[in-house]
């Protein structure tokens, strides 16, 4: 009998605390980003992969918003075409950038991993503990040979990237 009533009694915890984090999360989620038109359907959207927030850390241009949208679509995003372009139109108002700079893979940040070479959250991880590890890369083909991580990306941003040094100027589009 109180072996049952213990496990009502976690049940109703653990009921509590999903309810919780179902409501402040989202919540929580738009209170960090500027309110405007679509900031409603990214939240729900884009959150249901990753934090929301994400997009605060990047700037780009219209284009490359669109194009970053266009990706989480073929990664299984859902929602509208009216959805996608008040995302699209919100990113681009409230988080618009210049050309995309480059990035320095040997001071990439997880996030900067992502966004730029659109890894996954494990591939990122995977760039950060190799380069802990073997020290910093020097070409494309040493970032080539992280584990787990897809080569094709890499190849795709390539020109995007630099392994230290200077910093080159951003590409011409």
């Amino acid at each position: 009998m109180a072996k049952t009533k213990l496990m009502q009694r976690n049940f109703l915890w653990l009921g509590a605390a999903a309810v919780w984090m179902a409501t402040a999360s989202p919540a929580a989620a738009q209170a960090a980003l500027p309110d405007g038109a679509g900031k409603e359907q990214m939240v729900k959207i884009c959150g249901q992969c990753h934090e929301p927030q994400r997009a605060a850390s990047i700037r780009l241009t219209r284009e490359g918003w669109e194009a970053t949208i266009g990706d989480m679509v073929a990664r299984g995003a859902r929602g509208t075409d009216q959805d996608f372009q008040a995302i699209l139109d919100y990113l681009a108002t409230n988080f618009l950038g210049e050309a995309s700079r480059p990035l320095n893979i040997n001071t990439a940040t997880p996030v900067e991993l992502e966004s730029v070479l659109l890894l996954l959250r494990k591939e990122a991880a995977a760039v950060i503990a190799y380069r802990e590890k073997n020290g910093f890369f020097k070409t494309v083909d040493d970032l080539k040979k992280v584990p787990g991580v897809d080569a094709k990306k890499i190849d795709a941003q390539k020109d995007r990237l630099y392994f230290g040094g200077v910093v080159p100027p951003p590409p011409k589009h």
